[in-house]
């Protein structure tokens, strides 16, 4: 894993890189990607993501990440390829709510699905997180009938704990989430 740093206000964003796996900070040129992305409906179906997706959506989700970052409650990035075309989106979040806590949310874009990119984007997240941040204990929360996202975690090294919950940020009330972690030892 190589990191190139970028200073943001809350805290130092890197880019980190798995030979052709890129995970970037946001930048607003990259807003139409974004949005292109978004109009595939099984993002909306599995994550919080709004339907239908506009511009407006993607300039908010920029602005709310740049938000958050500065103030040091996440850290938001895009997977991209060697050609800087979008692959995905990851983020930690939750980083203001216990010590040593993250939660890791993301979504894959429909022609970089089943290539692995979330796989290797979500290690690479954790391992920084762990290994920059401190993080003891990170989560991932995948709908309880998104296998893919299950997939995902279990085979990033998160452990399926048993239990469900409801959305942290709001969404849905009942508890229809797996709950993931990954302990740092």
């Amino acid at each position: 894993m190589v990191a190139d740093v970028r200073q943001t206000r809350g805290m130092e964003l890197p880019t980190l890189r798995d030979g052709d796996l890129v995970l970037r900070p946001k930048r607003l040129d990259d807003v139409d990607a974004i949005t292109a992305a978004c109009q595939d409906p099984e993002i909306p179906r599995w994550t919080l993501v709004p339907s239908p997706y506009t511009r407006a959506d993607a300039e908010a989700f920029l602005h709310a990440s740049a938000e958050d970052e500065a103030a040091g409650r996440s850290a938001s990035f895009l997977a991209v390829d060697g050609g800087d075309r979008l692959l995905g989106s990851f983020s930690l979040m939750e980083l203001d709510r216990e010590p040593g806590f993250g939660e890791i949310g993301y979504w894959v874009a429909a022609e970089a699905r089943g290539r692995g990119i979330a796989t290797r984007a979500v290690r690479l997240l954790a391992q920084w997180a762990c290994d920059e941040l401190g993080l003891t204990r990170i989560a991932i929360l995948p709908h309880k009938d998104n296998d893919a996202s299950r997939r995902v975690a279990e085979k990033a090294g998160f452990r399926d704990t048993g239990e469900l919950t409801s959305a942290p940020r709001g969404g849905a009330d009942e508890p229809v989430y797996a709950v993931y972690l990954l302990s740092a030892s």
